[in-house]
């Protein structure tokens, strides 16, 4: 055991080399969503601070756990790996989650 426990010390955290495991959801979640290969163009107002890609994969992660509110899937991605992992550790607020779910470009994107 160390003999100084210093909780406000300066630390390097390197979450880049994280990878959930080769069975796990999340995996599978990645590769449905990367073969869908969505298009989405920008047309006007500002632009978007999450990718559209990332948000669907974090909402169908969420939903195979059971978790269907916003506030929870936003608290689900900011303490879970493998959902930050899927975001790329950019976590959107409850609002953001929110406003995906119900726009309209959720039905475009998965549009087939």
């Amino acid at each position: 055991m160390q003999d100084y426990y210093n909780m406000n010390q300066t630390t390097l955290s390197i979450t880049l080399d994280y990878l959930p495991e080769e069975n796990h959801p999340a995996r599978y979640i990645n590769q449905l969503v990367e073969s869908l290969k969505l298009t989405y163009t920008y047309q006007f107002g500002r632009p978007r601070e999450y990718d559209l890609g990332a948000l669907l994969k974090l909402v169908l992660l969420a939903y195979s756990y059971g978790i269907f509110s916003s506030r929870q899937i936003e608290r689900f991605a900011r303490e879970n790996k493998p959902a930050g992992w899927l975001v790329s550790n950019q976590v959107p607020s409850y609002r953001t989650i929110c406003r995906f779910r119900i726009s309209d470009e959720l039905a475009k994107l998965t549009e087939a």
